[in-house]
């Protein structure tokens, strides 16, 4: 059991899209990482001393950034293995019940391996059939 090669293909094309997002993504917040440092550096060298509160502030800002860095990249590996299960054939297929994930809910969360049955309420769904939404609980 698993999605046919145009199926496949409509999810590669999803992924790809996702994947180019976050590229641009990614790149725009290691240009404000950058500023961020350059402006501390500028700082430092100045004649006046920036007030700690702005320090505080600053430092902030770059945790912050890092973090939304290491989320993106987090973000851009998933994709890259779900990219490699399409050309494995086994994109789409949940990694505990081995049923086939809604397509709903893999256009909606392109990089998941769990169905939406085991995600929401930790069981695979009597019927082999994942479900998104209201008829979920109909089981």
């Amino acid at each position: 059991m698993r999605y046919s090669d145009e199926e496949l293909e409509e999810f590669r094309q999803i992924i790809e899209a996702e994947r180019a997002k976050t590229l641009d993504e990614l790149r725009m917040l290691r240009e404000r990482l950058e500023d961020l440092n350059t402006y501390e550096t500028s700082e430092e060298t100045g004649i006046y001393s920036m007030h700690m509160a702005e320090q505080g502030s600053e430092a902030y800002e770059r945790e912050k950034t890092y973090a939304q860095i290491q989320r993106m990249t987090d973000y851009l590996r998933k994709l890259d293995e779900a990219l490699k299960r399409i050309e494995d054939k086994t994109y789409g297929i949940c990694r505990m019940c081995g049923i086939l994930i809604a397509k709903e809910r893999l256009r909606a969360v392109p990089i998941t391996t769990l169905s939406a049955s085991w995600k929401l309420r930790g069981k695979c769904p009597e019927d082999g059939i994942d479900r998104v939404g209201p008829d979920l609980g109909n089981e």
